[in-house]
């Protein structure tokens, strides 16, 4: 027996209304977050009353449900040429937390925003259980905001970079995230987690950890085992750890493609370990206050090598061994050794590494004439070579294939 035209007529109106209706509530949601907003740039222009709210800017819907799934609103390259006039500024409606569907929140860099007052937007945001993408970066919190995050167990991507909240103590309920690959909380002052360390090594998940500038104490402890073996990017930059370069606990991360060491005050020689990091592709190490010690052929292997940036970091050096450590890193686009008392000669060689965009050897103790195979480096944008004690001619020679040179200072 086949259904007559009302029945199907009236099943149809019931799945539109089924569907309509938090599609409706979630709309109100939104219009009640615009409400609260200031945008001088008039971003939200297309959130208006009566229209499809999977149409406006920034909103991303299920097609098949059409219940709210994203909201990207934060202030990311496009907004770049005017970053101020960009930022969304008031009171975060919490109509906001109703939307209960959602996977992607991004109101980074909307530094004007803020939560409402009374300490209930943190629980509030912790009911968001299918979050995966959450950027919160640059928006200011009257107390720590950290620990109910916890209760987001899809979290997949966490930025909490800047946002200056009260100093935490702990950081176990980042363990409860096993899914987390990606968390960014540079700029947060962590100065009183002592065991950091210990805490990030229990999230075998993570492929990118960004901790610069936490005023975190230090980084010596021992793990005795690293569970780490995905992560690919490092960055614990500026937070002046003033100890030894060997006993930092991270040397073992074979996995690293990225390591971001500089503005730390790590000295002494640098841990044979180094060497077997073998996928390192950039390694920041600069202004350690050139109390740092490198025995070359610990770059020997690091074949995939594109940026070296030693820049005010080494106490010495010899130039002819730094090269030889580094010729066959045929990727390498950035060398920046300023300021390491290296001494030597600029050696013929150095036009080999063809690869080169940043050449930055100026502020040592070289001396000899610039070899006239520096003109071999035809994708060389930048040359810095001055505050040296070279002699010589420099002739048309050099410069012959420097098609692509822009900033020079050879003096």
């Amino acid at each position: 027996m086949h259904p007559n035209p009302t029945t199907k007529l009236l099943l149809l109106l019931l799945v539109l209304t089924t569907w309509c209706q938090p599609h409706r509530q979630e709309r109100d949601a939104l219009l009640a977050f615009k409400r609260g907003v200031r945008d001088l740039l008039g971003r939200l222009t297309s959130w208006r009353r009566g229209d499809d709210c999977c149409r406006w800017r920034g909103v991303r819907c299920s097609n098949r449900t059409g219940h709210v799934l994203g909201l990207r609103l934060g202030v990311g390259s496009e907004w770049y040429d005017d970053p101020f006039e960009a930022t969304l500024s008031g009171q975060i409606s919490l109509s906001l937390f109703s939307l209960e569907h959602l996977e992607h929140l991004d109101l980074g860099w909307n530094s004007g925003l803020h939560f409402p007052r009374g300490g209930h937007s943190p629980k509030l945001l912790s009911s968001l259980k299918n979050l995966r993408y959450l950027n919160l970066s640059g928006i200011r919190f009257e107390r720590t905001l950290h620990p109910q995050l916890g209760n987001l167990s899809k979290l997949q991507y966490l930025d909490l970079s800047d946002t200056y909240s009260e100093k935490p103590r702990d950081l176990s309920w980042l363990t409860r995230l096993p899914l987390l690959c990606h968390l960014n909380m540079n700029g947060e002052n962590l100065s009183k987690v002592h065991d950091w360390p210990h805490t990030v090594n229990m999230i075998p998940s993570l492929e990118v950890l960004s901790l610069s500038y936490c005023s975190l104490q230090n980084t010596s402890q021992q793990l005795p085992h690293l569970n780490l073996t995905k992560l690919e990017k490092l960055d614990l930059s500026g937070n002046d750890f003033h100890h030894l370069s060997e006993s930092c606990w991270f040397w073992n991360l074979t996995s690293l493609k990225h390591l971001y060491l500089g503005y730390n005050n790590l000295y002494g020689q640098f841990p044979n370990t180094l060497g077997r990091m073998k996928s390192l592709q950039v390694f920041d190490f600069s202004y350690n206050n050139q109390m740092a010690i490198m025995t070359p052929n610990l770059l020997r292997n690091l074949c995939n090598l594109e940026v070296l940036n030693l820049r005010y970091s080494l106490s010495y050096g010899n130039m002819t061994e730094l090269y030889e450590s580094l010729r066959h890193s045929s990727k390498l686009r950035e060398l920046d050794l300023r300021g390491n008392n290296i001494i030597g000669t600029i050696p013929a060689g150095i036009g080999q590494l063809t690869s080169l965009v940043t050449l930055d050897l100026s502020g040592n103790h070289l001396i000899g004439h610039v070899p006239s195979e520096i003109s071999m480096l035809s994708s060389l944008t930048s040359l810095y070579l001055g505050d040296n004690n070279l002699t010589g001619v420099i002739t048309e020679e050099h410069f012959s294939g420097l098609t692509s040179l822009k900033y020079m200072d050879i003096l």
